[in-house]
């Protein structure tokens, strides 16, 4: 006999996934892997703040630790707009121009004094 219809072949050949769901288990599996968002305490969310104002007047360069997918990533550069309506604002780097969201920002550092 064919190799289907032995034991649980039938059933094992029959079974399809409609394509929503296998979309549906995919982006299960994928959000199962992401890092959870870190809620920061307010002190951090006022040096952010300070961080982020004193680029935007004094033209200094400063790093933001961004929150990412699966760690985090360190962007420097100099703070060019910041937009507390939109949540975001744009940094200036080397590699060009980086628009970043306020929720994303979990540090900052002033990279000159």
């Amino acid at each position: 006999m064919t190799k289907k219809l032995e034991g649980n072949g039938i059933w094992e050949s029959s079974r399809m996934i409609l394509p929503e769901y296998r979309e549906r288990i995919i982006r299960a599996s994928a959000e199962r892997d992401k890092k959870p968002r870190i809620i920061l305490h307010q002190d951090e969310h006022d040096h952010i703040a300070e961080a982020i104002k004193r680029s935007l007047a004094l033209r200094l360069s400063v790093r933001f630790r961004v929150h990412g997918d699966s760690s985090d990533e360190w962007v420097e550069g100099i703070v060019i707009d910041a937009s507390p309506m939109r949540g975001t604002l744009r940094l200036q780097s080397g590699s060009g121009m980086r628009r970043i969201a306020y929720s994303d920002i979990t540090g900052a550092e002033s990279t000159e004094e």
